[in-house]
């Protein structure tokens, strides 16, 4: 969100409604506000000879004498011409000053007097909103901003300021669905908004445990799909689901680390040793040994680090302790379900022999008894480190339940967007 500090009010005050109308006598005051298009204003002498004066002194930058004679000007006036011309001078005066907080009571004054001009009712609105707004009384700046639009004012902050007015005063549904709008309208004008838009959207939608959640970090790796978003996208993904009270479990933890890695976005050494650990533990050593490997290659892990170490020499162990998988597979394809096929396929895809997990899973499709869609998820993995893009989009797109649904919609999202180089996770 951008801070309102300078308003530049002066230029936009409409200064010729009254410079014109009163210094001259009544009826060229009339005709010069018809062309003009100023409102036209009955002013008695009392009012009219020290606005005139403070007009004067005010092309001249003379602050006090200016201020002395619509005090003069002020007390004198009784009808809404005269109110209006008052506070339309006032305001222009004291816009010099950029401070929303004196320029409120004027706007006050001038937002409900029957004389101001419509045409600037959008503009007084909004400026009225910048005092309390600033002090964060944002209850009491929304009205002013939404009132602002509604008169077709035009602010390349308001639509965004209503937004965070809208969130921080509990309305997080509708103040993102401000920043949709903020975005759609930066995209029609061929300008891509800025990524701070996303994260502040990202960020309320997390705090409220939003469903929306999930849909707006894929609009975030839409428009910026780098290895640090990739990597924040998850992550928020999976805090967010322990915060609403469905942490993922181990195998799902898992997949959402298969999906970081190949998103480029694993970070530092924990993000390794995790995804090592939760492999071993899922009966996967298969991936521990690999992902180790991979962590020694990219200096994440250390050679000297004695998790890593004892990890990679258990997994080995283990590996060779499973031994071949040739005689697993032919129980798997001659059971009576999908089970052991479906299991054996995961050992493959753990051993990144890609092909051979494809025709396991194949296999496990085929005579079912199994989670789907688990199995799609796995499938739809083998087919992306077989290289076959396409196959694993269809696969992808077959997860139709839980997170494991969501993971999905990010792979597919990995397919057609690939990782934007040259931001690291």
């Amino acid at each position: 969100m951008k801070s309102i500090s300078t308003f530049a009010l002066a230029a936009v005050l409409a200064a010729g409604l009254a410079t014109t109308a009163t210094s001259a006598p009544a009826a060229a005051q009339k005709k010069g506000k018809e062309e003009s298009g100023a409102p036209q204003l009955k002013l008695s002498d009392a009012v009219r000879k020290p606005v005139a004066a403070a007009q004067t002194a005010l092309a001249a930058n003379d602050t006090a004498t200016a201020t002395t004679q619509l005090a003069a000007a002020e007390a004198a006036a009784k009808t809404d011409d005269e109110t209006y011309i008052v506070n339309a001078l006032k305001l222009q005066m004291t816009a010099k000053s950029n401070d929303p907080a004196q320029l409120s009571p004027i706007l006050d004054k001038l937002l409900v007097n029957p004389k101001t001009p419509q045409a600037s009712l959008g503009q007084y609105n909004y400026f009225r909103a910048q005092a309390p707004w600033n002090a964060k009384r944002y209850a009491e700046a929304l009205p002013y901003l939404q009132k602002a639009r509604d008169l077709g004012y035009v602010n390349e902050n308001l639509t965004l300021q209503i937004a965070a007015a809208m969130t921080e005063t509990g309305n997080v549904a509708g103040g993102v669905a401000e920043v949709s709008k903020a975005i759609d309208a930066e995209t029609a004008a061929g300008r891509k908004a800025p990524e701070a838009w996303y994260s502040y959207a990202v960020g309320k939608l997390y705090d409220a445990k939003s469903p929306d959640l999930s849909p707006w970090l894929q609009k975030q790796i839409n428009a910026y799909p780098t290895a640090k978003n990739w990597r924040t996208a998850l992550l928020v993904y999976r805090d967010s689901q322990e915060k609403g009270g469905t942490k993922l479990d181990r195998a799902q933890q898992l997949d959402l680390f298969r999906l970081m890695r190949a998103a480029k976005s694993l970070g530092a050494r924990g993000d390794y040793l995790e995804y090592a650990l939760i492999a071993y533990d899922t009966g996967l050593p298969g991936e521990t040994k690999s992902v180790i490997e991979e962590g020694r290659a990219t200096g994440k892990i250390p050679a000297t680090d004695a998790n890593g170490n004892r990890l990679y020499s258990d997994a080995n162990n283990a590996i060779k302790l499973e031994g071949s998988l040739a005689g697993v597979e032919a129980k798997a394809k001659a059971a009576a379900n999908g089970k052991t096929a479906a299991q054996t396929g995961d050992a493959y895809l753990a051993l990144g022999q890609a092909a051979k997990a494809v025709e396991l899973y194949t296999v496990a499709q085929q005579k079912g008894g199994v989670d789907a869609s688990e199995l799609n998820l796995h499938l739809g993995i083998a087919h992306y480190n077989a290289g076959n893009k396409a196959a694993a989009k269809t696969a992808f797109q077959a997860v139709t339940a839980g997170p494991r649904k969501d993971m999905a919609a990010f792979w597919v999202q990995l397919i057609d967007l690939g990782v934007t180089p040259g931001t690291t996770a």
